[in-house]
């Protein structure tokens, strides 16, 4: 081409474009011009011409091949080149279209834009090839004067950046669908980790951060909470946003859910997220950057988020079912032993478990009602929070029993007692609660969570049978003797279901006549290798054990059947005294059975006594008078036993429908001291202003008998007349007795 010509053209037309500069910008800041021309001169005119450009925010970078061959070899190599400028006609005369071909299919580049020029007219394109090969203009370069190469070299730029975005958002999309495929997580956990990965990949950021959620519905769990949270914030995982060490993030989150809108800033960011069920935060502690951040993709991939968290809302709500307390929110039994599998394996979740037990919380939810109750089982949990929540797990074990793992340096006795020393509030009350505590701290032999539970169990039993000390911790010889007290209560049952236990029967005389008035019926546990096994060893164990009341009823059948074999033998005047535990009062069928029994023998009403310790008064004396009133009324005699040994039986004495008071061989054992002397005989006259028969125990001298008729006692029993009898001697017993009478 003649220079004078090209000057014509490019260098000396309209040059009234105010944005020229001369400058050439690094070519990952700028837009990747490619000019392709045989002619040398071509490229540096064209490049004079259009060097300073800037548009859309961005100066020009020349890149130059002197050949079709070049300009795909360059395209290969560089595939960022948003325009090329290429000549047609150069090596051979469809050089520049054969280029344009091999670019658009052979290397696939279909965001690039192409610009064709020729100097000889009549080389033009057909329409058809333009459009297949999707050519941006064709230009003669005769026509190109710098104003028009300028408009055509924008319109290009913008094009190609209209299809770089387009293609863009195509990833992103694609990138967002693959996401929500990956955001179906049931796991709160798995859940937060891809929310965070769909984001990052979508932001250009490697953020971390947490999900906060606030409940619209749920009236027990409206104040926010972290739902879960990646690894440098799992700390915060099931917190109230409140409760989290950092203000910052309590501010964002915050400020996200009342204005219910983004909080993007230079440092982080907080994006909101609602639902009808729920509004939700999501902290990034990266920061976005507002112009390169697509709002609509953006909003698009939220609102799967959204979708996708209802249905983690709703997995957990049956999770929680399973393993969280309802009314406090903590975690159950259940999550409990789960988490005490996983401290067994995982020494930094703490070297201490413990169960705490409120005492006495049957009383005040009998005394002030279960509504109370519940709201004192609140406070207290909200209490245990304040100093656990962040630094140990917590659970309600059972309905007044609360469980703590983590560091003994604050899971200990001392710092339990100090948080509870000030009285909880409940409404308009303080209510004060007491503990028994049980701890287990770790042993490496403990290889489940379930061994842990179990050693905490046992200490907090020894812990509630020591007045004392209202704690305990676990040891081997704790484990032992539990392990001894079920042996024994698995033999019990064992000899109870064969028959191998025994009722032994002791006399009962008038102090006056000596006369046997009747027996007291004694259970007996024969031991394998001979002897008995005291009852103050098993009779606790069938109590804990669930069989007394069995035991008890047979107890009744055995004494029912010597009475009768008795009265068959003419020996009607005589009554059998069967001790009666706490257990059957409870038993809803207690009274009916007893009476059925006594029916079934045929026996006189009369010559069964009932025997109740002051203790099982105590224990619950609105269910035990109303039992013995109903079994009074059908003729069965009522003893007390062991009067004296408590100290409020007074408040209920005038209410029992007894017929017999018992001094307790304690009172008699001490009856020759002045003390003593003064005890018995404050019971006696006790005894008869109340019109009842009196009856020692514990007889064994003979000094002792005389100071007994001295004072008035009625009737005796001891070892001074006669031991407990096998069944098989009482019939001897009596008939020798009345003998020896005669």
């Amino acid at each position: 081409m003649n220079p004078d010509k090209l000057d014509d053209v490019i260098l000396f037309a309209d040059d009234d474009d105010d944005d020229l500069v001369s400058s050439q910008t690094e070519p990952d800041k700028a837009w990747h011009i490619l000019v392709v021309d045989d002619d040398a001169e071509i490229h540096t005119v064209t490049q004079l011409a259009l060097n300073g450009l800037t548009t859309l925010g961005k100066p020009l970078f020349f890149g130059h091949a002197y050949s079709g061959k070049e300009s795909i070899e360059y395209i290969q190599d560089h595939e960022d080149v948003a325009v090329i400028l290429m000549d047609v006609v150069m090596e051979h005369e469809n050089a520049g279209l054969d280029a344009v071909k091999s670019i658009r299919e052979s290397l696939g580049q279909k965001k690039v834009r192409i610009i064709l020029r020729t100097g000889q007219p009549g080389y033009a394109p057909e329409e058809t090839v333009v459009q297949q090969y999707d050519i941006n203009d064709y230009k003669t370069k005769t026509e190109l004067t710098r104003s028009k190469l300028v408009t055509t070299l924008i319109s290009a730029i913008r094009g190609y950046e209209q299809i770089r975005q387009i293609e863009e958002s195509k990833v992103q999309l694609e990138s967002i669908i693959e996401s929500c495929v990956h955001i179906q997580q049931q796991d709160p956990e798995k859940f937060c980790y891809e929310v965070f990965n769909a984001l990052n990949n979508l932001l250009g950021v490697e953020a971390q951060g947490l999900i906060c959620l606030r409940p619209l519905q749920d009236e027990n769990r409206k104040r926010p909470f972290i739902l879960s949270a990646t690894a440098n914030y799992q700390e915060c995982s099931n917190l109230l946003i409140e409760n989290i060490d950092s203000g910052r993030i309590i501010h964002q989150v915050s400020q996200c859910l009342s204005q219910q809108a983004h909080q993007i800033n230079d440092a982080d960011a907080t994006l909101f997220v609602r639902n009808k069920k729920f509004f939700a935060a999501i902290y990034l502690d990266s920061g976005l950057n507002k112009e390169t951040c697509s709002e609509q993709l953006l909003n698009v991939l939220l609102s799967n988020i959204a979708v996708s968290l209802e249905n983690v809302q709703l997995f957990q709500e049956l999770k929680n079912t399973a393993y969280k307390d309802s009314l406090t929110g903590l975690s159950n039994r259940t999550d409990f032993i789960r988490m005490l599998d996983r401290y067994v394996d995982d020494t930094s979740l703490g070297d201490t478990a413990v169960l705490i037990d409120l005492t006495h919380f049957a009383d005040i939810n009998d005394g002030l009602g279960q509504e109370i109750g519940n709201k004192l089982l609140i406070a207290c949990a909200e209490r245990l929070q304040e100093k656990y929540a962040k630094n140990s797990k917590l659970a309600r074990v059972s309905a007044d029993v609360f469980g703590i793992i983590g560091h003994k340096m604050i899971v200990n006795p001392d710092h339990i007692l100090e948080l509870f020393r000030y009285p909880l509030k409940v409404d308009d009350q303080r209510i004060p609660v007491h503990f028994s505590m049980g701890f287990c701290e770790r042993d490496p032999s403990d290889k489940t969570g379930l061994r842990v539970l179990k050693h905490a169990d046992i200490a907090l039993n020894h812990a509630k049978k020591d007045p004392q000390q209202c704690f305990a911790y676990f040891s081997d010889v704790m484990e032992q003797k539990t392990a001894w007290r079920l042996g024994m209560a698995h033999q019990l049952r064992e000899d109870f279901e064969a028959d191998k236990l025994q009722v032994w029967f002791q006399p009962q005389l008038d102090l006056a006549s000596h006369k046997i008035m009747g027996f007291e019926a004694l259970l007996r546990w024969p031991k394998i290798e001979g002897g008995m096994i005291e009852p103050e060893v098993f009779v606790p164990l069938a109590e804990h054990s669930g069989l007394m009341v069995d035991i008890g009823n047979w107890v009744v059948e055995e004494s029912c059947r010597q009475l009768k074999k008795l009265e068959d033998k003419g020996f009607k005047n005589i009554r059998i005294s069967v001790n009666v535990s706490m257990a059957q009062f409870k038993n809803p069928n207690f009274v009916p059975t007893i009476i059925d029994t006594i029916h079934n023998f045929d026996v006189r009403a009369e010559s069964i006594e009932l025997e109740i310790t002051e203790s099982v008064l105590m224990n619950n004396p609105a269910t035990v008078i109303e039992a013995l009133t109903l079994l009074k009324a059908e003729g069965i005699q009522v003893s007390l036993d062991d009067f004296g040994t408590g100290f409020s039986s007074l408040n209920y004495l005038h209410q029992l429908p007894l017929d017999r008071m018992k001094i307790d061989r304690a009172f008699v054992r001490d009856i020759l001291s002045k003390n003593g002397e003064v005890i018995v005989q404050t019971v006696l006259e006790l005894g008869k202003k109340l019109g009842l028969h009196t009856i020692a125990e514990g007889v064994e001298e003979m000094v002792q008998e005389r100071r007994l008729v001295d004072m008035g006692c009625e009737e005796v029993q001891g070892y001074l007349y006669a031991r407990p009898l096998a069944p098989e001697q009482v019939q001897d017993f009596v008939m020798e007795h009345q003998k020896s009478l005669s």
